[in-house]
């Protein structure tokens, strides 16, 4: 159906193009047309007048007396045969150029016209395709969300139902209830993600702030410190004094975050991740560095994208492909660039470029 109306869409612009085109050619040959008619016409009175001074002495003798009136773009000359009549280089010239500016107008008016209409074609063009990745993108992201939230939810009512069985020994059952902490954790934080990226749309963040990198990630790594410990994950914090960048505090406490989380969760313990806080000139540096298992190289342009999480020997993500999506988008909001290396089985380092600020500016 989209290719259908795409195509009668061609069509109907192309035929909108022909009809401009040959109403620019038609106006201009009009003019031209015109201007030709009226120089015959000159050329006519100008026979009219050689007629009427042969065929009468007393206008032959006063022309300008008798005719100059009648045909005022005439010039009468006496010669040695007689009187000459000539058509007035002036008026001729006017007439030429009257006609010539008459073209260029038709011209450059169908020239805007056409332009006109293929910048409007183009935006409507854009504006559909726009739309059809909107769609595209807003079913994906439904899929992918609904797939993300029914797993656990299937995994839940299993445990359930097994559950309510009777005779289930005691070690299964809370191997079964601590499954089930974990779906229910897993459900929460990506329910979390999920309201972020929204928020990220449809809510102001205020204005934007002055930021101590260092202490902003002092803040982060004491609220997941928690978190950090019983994965036993060390977490090593390398600050540079005086780096400070313009942005919302919350979105780079949710970036730095799900960094070191996403660390942390993909690692085997004991786990250590360096975030190491670098200064420049014009950028800044923030640098996360883990020893985990590493990414493979055909996965790394991949992990930013929404709903892709690279999952490994059946273990699943808690954010479920929605971290890093985020992370690159927070980042990009406060005016700076995410990079990846990493070399599968050495670890992965993850490098956030944010513009330098000035306190004093």
């Amino acid at each position: 159906m989209r290719t259908r109306l795409g195509l009668l869409y061609g069509i109907l612009v192309a035929l909108l193009l022909v009809m401009g085109v040959w109403w620019v050619y038609f106006l201009s040959q009009e003019s031209r047309i015109h201007a030709q008619y009226q120089q015959q016409k000159l050329a006519n009175d100008r026979l009219h007048a050689t007629f009427l001074i042969q065929s009468d002495p007393r206008v032959a003798a006063e022309p300008e007396r008798w005719l100059g009136e009648s045909f005022p773009h005439l010039l009468f000359r006496g010669t040695a045969h007689g009187t000459e009549v000539v058509i007035d280089p002036v008026v001729m010239r006017e007439i030429e150029s009257k006609a010539r500016a008459t073209r260029n107008m038709f011209l450059y008016e169908g020239i805007f016209f056409l332009a006109l209409l293929v910048a409007g074609s183009t935006i409507l063009i854009l504006s559909l395709r726009t739309e059809a990745r909107f769609k595209q993108a807003r079913e994906l992201f439904l899929a992918g969300a609904t797939h993300e939230f029914k797993t656990p939810l299937a995994s839940l009512r299993l445990y359930t139902e097994t559950l309510g069985r009777e005779g289930l020994p005691v070690e299964e059952t809370a191997g079964i209830r601590q499954r089930m902490v974990q779906d229910i954790s897993r459900l929460e934080e990506l329910v979390n993600q999920v309201l972020s990226l929204s928020a990220g749309d449809t809510f102001s963040q205020g204005p934007r702030l002055q930021l101590d990198l260092a202490e902003e990630c002092n803040l982060v790594l004491n609220d997941i410190r928690r978190f950090t410990n019983e994965r036993k994950a060390q977490v090593i914090l390398e600050e540079a004094e005086g780096c400070f960048i313009r942005g919302h505090r919350l979105i780079l406490s949710l970036a730095l975050r799900n960094l070191v989380l996403n660390a942390v969760k993909h690692s085997p313990a004991p786990v250590q991740v360096r975030v190491r806080v670098e200064q420049g000139k014009k950028w800044h540096q923030l640098i996360i560095q883990d020893d985990g298992p590493g990414i493979p190289r055909r996965l790394q342009s991949k992990v930013f994208e929404c709903f892709f999480t690279g999952d490994r020997d059946g273990q699943r993500s808690g954010s479920g492909g929605l971290g890093l999506f985020l992370v690159k988008r927070n980042i990009e909001k406060l005016g700076g660039r995410i990079t990846l290396s990493s070399e599968e089985g050495h670890g992965c380092v993850f490098t956030v470029r944010l513009p330098a600020h000035s306190p004093d500016s």
